[in-house]
């Protein structure tokens, strides 16, 4: 059986500190202190840049907790087709991104679309860093043990998949990637809806105005979707709200706040 939780307040505290850090230090080991950490980079870069990375650090944190605080106690919803949603705060990647939104929409898309005891398939390992959940996961570049590191377009399984779902991967294939390759981003898109079982359903959330392949897709309409819905950010607070496909496709990405400022969720559901 499937099921979605939380990690709890240790197991995320270990794995948002260790990565966090880990993002400024590379070539570092994971298990060392942060004291080892500080003094190797004293020591190979110097005082300046060891206060330049403690200085980032110290505010990604302060950022943290007052996001915390506002969410909690002003605006701990966002609304999307009628429906409130709990703003998602995570100090992995989801402090100050798409990822407040997407997140939690997704939990709910899984839970509606009563995912136990069905085959469940994520592009771009995203979920494992916020909940303990059984699925099956592709990440061509992501480097776990529970992830099968093979190009969306290559992947050809025995079964089909009664739900797939993509977090804010898609709009880099062929994008993002050492050797661009235009036309791979629908190529992807299409071959997420080749895998799904008939009576199966997909959910791909993409930024935009990010990658001019995606924005073409959904403007354009060159694959039928059987819902669209659009959330436009409108505070740097990271709040958000919903919009038409107009409005949102006139806000750039990283134009006016960090990362997206309008995000699409994108619903095919196969016929059976």
């Amino acid at each position: 059986m499937h099921r979605i939780v939380l990690r709890d307040d240790k197991m995320i505290g270990k794995k948002e500190k260790s990565t966090y850090y880990y993002s400024y230090n590379k070539d570092q080991n994971a298990d060392e202190s942060v004291f080892q950490k500080a003094w190797e980079v004293y020591n190979k870069y110097g005082l300046s840049e060891l206060i330049r990375k403690v200085y980032n650090l110290s505010r990604h944190k302060l950022k943290y907790f007052s996001h915390k605080l506002y969410y909690e106690t002003l605006n701990r919803y966002f609304v999307l087709d009628g429906k409130k949603y709990h703003y998602f705060i995570n100090r992995y990647n989801a402090l100050n991104s798409e990822r407040a939104v997407e997140i939690p929409f997704t939990i709910e898309f899984l839970k509606q679309n009563r995912y136990k005891q069905k085959r469940v398939l994520e592009i771009g390992n995203v979920l494992s860093h916020y909940f303990d959940f059984d699925h099956k996961i592709v990440d061509k570049y992501e480097k776990e043990n529970f992830v099968d590191n093979i190009d969306i377009i290559d992947f050809s399984p025995k079964e089909k998949y009664q739900i797939i779902i993509s977090v804010s991967t898609i709009e880099h294939v062929g994008f993002d990637e050492p050797i661009k390759e235009v036309g791979k981003s629908k190529k992807a898109i299409q071959k997420i809806i080749s895998l799904l079982d008939r009576g199966g359903i997909a959910l791909i959330t993409v930024p935009l105005r990010y990658n001019p392949e995606i924005d073409s897709i959904i403007q354009n309409k060159e694959i039928k979707f059987s819902k669209t819905y659009f959330l436009k950010r409108y505070s740097n607070f990271n709040l958000w709200k919903q919009t038409s496909m107009k409005d949102a496709m006139q806000h750039v990405y990283g134009s006016r706040y960090p990362a997206a400022n309008a995000v699409a969720f994108l619903i095919y559901h196969k016929s059976s």
